[in-house]
């Protein structure tokens, strides 16, 4: 190989990952593969399952081509750039240090994805979380859809004659119900839940709190929208509360 031909390859590998920091983890990915094709005459890119890649080096030279392991996150996947002249010293330096560019890449898009899905969720219950909520009602809700407040009554007596152990349970059981019956369920904060729904989801959500001491509003998308069709589900959530005879 010439030495210009090697500088116009690493040009391209320079090329291929400026930007890198600005991708999502798919975007990533698919911009390496594209980039394979363009550094290494016959090379591909391929994800390979980790149960797939058993013996295979951590990262190195692996049969027709250089092999690296990522743990993630999001997920543990094995990296094959399959490479036909990969015996060819000079190919494989270029293919390692390919490899490494895409590791770093890959982690820093992993960690990022990671860090914002764990700001949208609550640590508790699994259940998105008020910052998701209201992202999602930015978005918002098309006719026939809308909201319903839960606060789950007698958490607070829970906590003091049980124990706060005793009360997260009670909050994880309610997530798990509303999980269970594939609603897009919320905590919102303390013993308060939100669930987004159709007309349609009425029995199911009826279904995932059976059992549950719970006082309940819905507001629909045609009455309003945003903070404010919260707001009104909370007022009919506090309604059904003080009719039945208890405070919050």
């Amino acid at each position: 190989m010439s030495l210009e031909s090697l500088l116009l390859r690493l040009l391209l590998l320079h090329e291929a990952v400026v930007g890198y920091s600005r991708l999502d983890f798919t975007s990533v990915l698919e911009r390496a593969k594209h980039a394979a094709e363009w550094i290494f005459d016959g090379g591909k890119l391929e994800l390979v399952p980790p149960e797939a890649a058993v013996g295979l080096p951590l990262r190195g030279r692996v049969p027709g081509g250089y092999g690296a392991y990522f743990p993630g996150p999001p997920e543990p996947l094995y990296l094959h750039l399959a490479h036909p002249k990969i015996d060819d010293p000079t190919e494989l330096r270029l293919a390692a240090l390919f490899v490494d560019y895409l590791l770093a890449a890959l982690e820093g898009a992993g960690y990022r994805e990671e860090l914002e899905r764990q700001a949208r969720i609550d640590w508790l219950t699994g259940l998105g979380n008020r910052h998701a909520l209201e992202r999602r009602l930015r978005q918002g809700l098309s006719e026939g859809w809308g909201l319903a407040l839960l606060d789950l009554d007698g958490l607070k007596q829970v906590n003091d004659t049980q124990g706060h152990l005793a009360g997260d349970r009670l909050l994880r059981g309610l997530a798990d119900s509303l999980h269970r019956h594939h609603l897009e369920a919320y905590r919102l904060a303390g013993d308060e839940f939100v669930v987004v729904l159709n007309r349609g989801d009425l029995p199911q959500l009826h279904r995932a709190l059976a059992g549950f001491d719970v006082s309940c509003g819905v507001a629909w998308a045609e009455e309003a929208q945003g903070e404010a069709l919260l707001a009104l589900a909370d007022a009919r959530m506090y309604q059904q509360k003080r009719s039945k005879g208890r405070g919050r």
